[in-house]
């Protein structure tokens, strides 16, 4: 049996600092989203990893659950927004939350230098797409098309 490319989250980076992911959310299993820590974590267009040193180890987790993609951050210590809504405080376990198409979540702060204008360890910023059927496989691939003309080499 084949499996399908479904239920998936795709992020397509808004700030450059990735190339674009296709995250398989595979039946009753969370999807953990952090900072690269080892060649086991090493970042890839199929994980959650990022080399984003703002970004927790453990940031946060994604799964599929009753036909919907939900998001909650996992004690991070730079904070998980969807939206422009931090989740929860510093430290703390959000409850969860749906994400859907076009939702903008972002992991981490932008750490800027002692100049007070240069940012020095960059946010993880990324558009999300949420892949349940083959109708949403279809807009994915249309946009992809034209975010990775735009993705970093």
């Amino acid at each position: 049996m084949v499996a399908l490319p479904f239920p998936a989250i795709h992020l397509y980076s808004i700030n450059n600092l990735f190339t674009p992911r296709k995250i398989l959310l595979a039946h009753n299993h969370k999807v953990k989203l952090g900072r690269e820590i080892d060649a086991e974590t090493a970042p890839n267009e199929r994980n959650g990893y990022f080399a984003a040193q703002s970004v927790s180890r453990q940031h946060a987790e994604v799964w599929e659950e009753g036909g919907k993609i939900f998001i909650r951050d996992t004690e991070s210590s730079n904070g998980t927004w969807l939206n422009g809504e931090r989740l929860s405080p510093e430290g703390v376990e959000s409850d969860p939350y749906e994400l859907k198409s076009d939702d903008i979540i972002e992991m981490g702060i932008d750490i800027i230098g002692e100049d007070n204008s240069t940012i020095i360890h960059h946010k993880v910023t990324a558009r999300v797409l949420c892949i349940l059927s083959d109708h949403d496989l279809q807009m994915a691939a249309r946009a992809g098309e034209h975010t990775e003309t735009q993705a970093p080499v």
